[in-house]
């Protein structure tokens, strides 16, 4: 990755550089090997640490900047609430090192090899959905996160799983086949890109596959490696600071220490998974040794609670895990159109990792438009401790921009579960048709008693949202 091209090596820190605190050392296990990374520099990825420190080059360099899907892998965390691991897809090329400390790492070759392949490569293989080679571990991790979580996935779920994976040697159909084949229900519905149903249709021509998989080997979750028990019982959470040759990175466990790191460094920028920040500095030749103050590690603020009308969802949630709330706990009227819209958001792997709070923060997202129109209620906090309640219109400017204060933090979202009378409309047009950025998107909330009463549609060609005004105050009425 670009970051990567710009930086020295991992492991080497400027000996001129007087550390007020010292560096933390990273935890990790890797395919099921503990590994520890020392002197850690923030701008490090975990491609960069996979390939270059553990030789581990099935996860490839492809885009650089996570749109490809060639450098995805599974990332494992443990859920205290469920008493399990959860396991997500994330762009190896774009998560940071520091975000991979207690976390379970899987790769291609830590799943399966040619001595033994995983169901997964073995259907892939067999079933001639390899041509150059360059995209086929991607997609197989993509496929083995799904798995992970739910063995028996729909064929949607599988479609949406690879959707930011791409073949650029157009392999697609035997890829695809494969992947398929691991869902009981084995049809694709409808939702092929035709509108049709061929899996229905009783064409021989349109039922004739490459491969039957009916004899291939299963999936097996007792087969696979284990989340570590040592990142369960003995897990000593403490507070991340590290520094490389440009940058300084802090993340507290509590408040209290985050608020007087903030006070004490005025030009510290405050992110989540700062992905937007972290690809901008990449890029930057002298980006001025900035401090990020993260939130990835603040324990709060990945609570979520449910209301009657509304739920509650921490800031430092991804927005894969924000969409699976509103799936979850918003009325059909609410959830579809949603949907919809996340359907062709970017990638799952991009979702994963990226926040709901750095999304809208940064303006250039579809989520902007979304909560623009809806109008929720975020909860903001400051150093001093002072919690207000703002409502979205209040922190939004004409030009699209969120103004909030020096020293505030958004720290949680009430979003709307249902709301009586109202219609929510969503609209979105990439280059292509899933896993693309904007070309143009709407998104309209009416509030209808026969006539609408009320409306808020927001636009966005591709940067910053705007609320259409007029056209809002057009509509009433009508």
């Amino acid at each position: 990755m670009l970051t990567q091209k710009l930086q020295s090596p991992i492991f080497a820190v400027s000996e001129t550089i007087d550390c007020t605190m010292e560096c933390t050392t990273i935890h990790l296990n890797v395919n099921g090997k503990y590994v520890k990374a020392e002197n850690v520099d923030p701008e490090t990825n975990l491609a960069y640490f996979l390939r270059s420190e553990l030789g581990l080059t099935g996860t490839k360099w492809g885009c650089e900047e996570g749109a490809c899907g060639a450098c995805t892998v599974a990332v494992g965390k443990w859920d205290p609430a469920l008493k399990k691991a959860r396991y997500t897809a994330v762009n190896a090329c774009l998560y940071p090192l520091y975000m991979a400390h207690h976390r379970l790492v899987l790769t291609v070759e830590g799943i399966g090899n040619t001595k033994k392949l995983h169901p997964i490569q073995e259907r892939i293989a067999r079933g001639h959905g390899t041509q150059c080679g360059f995209c086929a571990p991607g997609f197989v991790m993509s496929a083995y996160a799904l798995l992970r979580n739910n063995p028996n996935p729909s064929i949607r779920e599988i479609n949406q799983a690879i959707k930011g994976n791409l073949c650029r040697c157009t392999g697609y159909r035997p890829i695809v086949e494969a992947l398929q084949s691991f869902s009981e229900g084995g049809c694709c519905n409808g939702i092929n890109g035709t509108g049709k149903c061929p899996c229905k249709q009783s064409n021989s021509l349109d039922r004739e596959k490459l491969v039957t998989f009916d004899d291939f080997p299963k999936f097996d979750e007792s087969q696979e490696i284990l989340f570590p028990p040592q990142f369960i019982i003995n897990a000593e959470e403490t507070d991340i600071f590290l520094r490389g040759p440009r940058v300084e990175l802090y993340a507290p466990l509590d408040f209290q220490k985050f608020e007087h790191y903030l006070e004490s460094n005025k030009d510290a920028k405050v992110i989540s998974s700062g992905l937007i920040t972290r690809l901008t500095t990449s890029t930057a030749a002298d980006c001025g040794r900035p401090k990020w103050l993260s939130t990835h590690r603040l324990s709060t603020l990945d609570q979520v609670l449910a209301f009657d009308k509304e739920f509650s969802s921490g800031a430092s949630l991804s927005i894969s895990e924000f969409v699976n709330l509103v799936d979850q706990y918003c009325e059909p009227g609410i959830s579809r159109p949603i949907g919809k819209l996340f359907d062709k958001y970017s990638s799952l792997q991009v979702m994963n990792l990226a926040s709901w709070v750095g999304a809208f923060c940064t303006g250039s997202s579809d989520i902007s438009s979304l909560f623009l129109a809806l109008n929720p209620s975020l909860t903001i906090r400051d150093t001093k401790g002072v919690h207000e309640i703002r409502r979205i219109s209040e922190l939004v400017d004409e030009n699209g921009r969120v103004k909030l204060g020096r020293s505030q933090f958004v720290i949680a979202m009430k979003f709307p579960r249902s709301e009586e009378g109202l219609q929510l409309f969503t609209f979105k047009q990439g280059a292509r048709p899933g896993a693309d950025s904007t070309i143009v998107n709407c998104v309209a909330a009416l509030h209808v008693n026969e006539r609408v009463e009320s409306a808020r549609v927001s636009f966005s060609f591709g940067s910053r949202p705007i609320l259409a005004g007029k056209l809002s105050k057009r509509l009433c009425g009508k």
